[in-house]
């Protein structure tokens, strides 16, 4: 298990080693810019906008010849507590060739992943110092991979790249300030796209998910690790980089979709509210965790009693 902290949160190491050390004997944790003692922790350096970077920098660390598999799993995503090492290729439904992520979405089918898919459309493997044109397949090599697993990578639309004025008010005004030369732009822009129906291409191919877990076979490792490291060198975001990086290397995936277990992600207070029952207490939460979940994410352990 290699668990990943997006921050540097020394006082939950002990505390996820308590949660996990009786289900696996393995367990990594890849911290930024840590420099403490313990021997199991992996210190690295990238912005966690781009964390399949954590995962390319410690892998000489953490890869030993007789794994099967990575497990990777995020510091405040807590994993059903039936789940150990001995068990969960057969929860997760995976061979010693099979991979898991909990979702693909092609990116063109995205209509409010703002901000994402600007990222993807604007990616280049063109990068001022960063001499990686050589490191990936060519766009004909990528895209037999991602017909392998049954993805298409299809153009986009002006309203998935550029934000879109909601009202009449919020197109006007701009032309009444220092920005009018550069909205006039866009609203011509704008207005061209539509009249001829263009469509945007992506320079390659590229796919999206949810990244927050992710499990990866000893055979795909390698290959894995190296593409995460292009994709974080080159800044392209990881919900979009890990599972790219996965398609590329892999034999075999498997998703939730293909598993009795579901995870839960907590995005909206609605959903948040969730956790109440449990009165931010671990012990509660571990002993009553919800059968049918995969997982539970987000879990802010600076917030909860952690004594178990």
């Amino acid at each position: 298990m290699i668990i990943i902290y997006n921050h540097q949160y020394n006082k939950n190491i002990d505390v996820l080693e308590r949660i996990y050390r009786d289900r696996f004997s393995n367990i990594y944790h890849l911290v930024p810019f840590y420099n403490g003692e313990k021997q199991n922790v992996i210190p690295v350096y990238e912005c966690s906008y781009y964390f399949q970077g954590y995962v390319a920098q410690g892998f000489k660390t953490y890869f030993k010849e007789d794994y099967t598999h990575y497990f990777f799993v995020a510091d405040d995503l807590i994993l059903n507590p039936i789940i150990n090492e001995r068990n969960y290729a057969e929860y997760l439904k995976l061979s010693p060739n099979t991979c898991f992520i909990p979702e693909f979405y092609t990116l063109h089918d995205q209509i409010e992943w703002w901000g994402r898919v600007p990222d993807a459309y604007n990616w280049r493997i063109e990068t001022p110092g960063v001499e990686v044109q050589n490191q990936l397949p060519d766009y004909e090599e990528a895209m037999q991979k991602f017909k392998q697993f049954g993805f298409t990578i299809e153009p986009l639309h002006f309203s998935q790249i550029w934000k879109i004025p909601t009202s009449f008010k919020d197109w006007v005004r701009p032309f009444a300030s220092r920005k009018a030369l550069k909205h006039g732009i866009f609203t011509l822009r704008y207005i061209t796209s539509r009249l001829m129906k263009k469509t945007y291409p992506i320079s390659f191919p590229l796919i999206g998910s949810y990244s927050d877990i992710f499990i990866i076979s000893s055979d795909t490792i390698k290959q894995f690790c190296h593409y995460c490291g292009v994709f974080a060198a080159t800044k392209l975001f990881v919900e979009v980089a890990l599972p790219t990086s996965l398609v590329l290397s892999a034999k075999d995936i498997r998703t939730e979709k293909d598993l009795e277990l579901q995870g839960k992600a907590l995005w909206t207070t609605e959903e948040h509210k969730e956790l109440e029952r449990y009165g931010n207490s671990l012990k509660q939460l571990l002993h009553t965790f919800p059968e049918n979940y995969l997982y539970l994410h987000p879990v802010k352990l600076s917030k909860w009693d952690t004594e178990l």
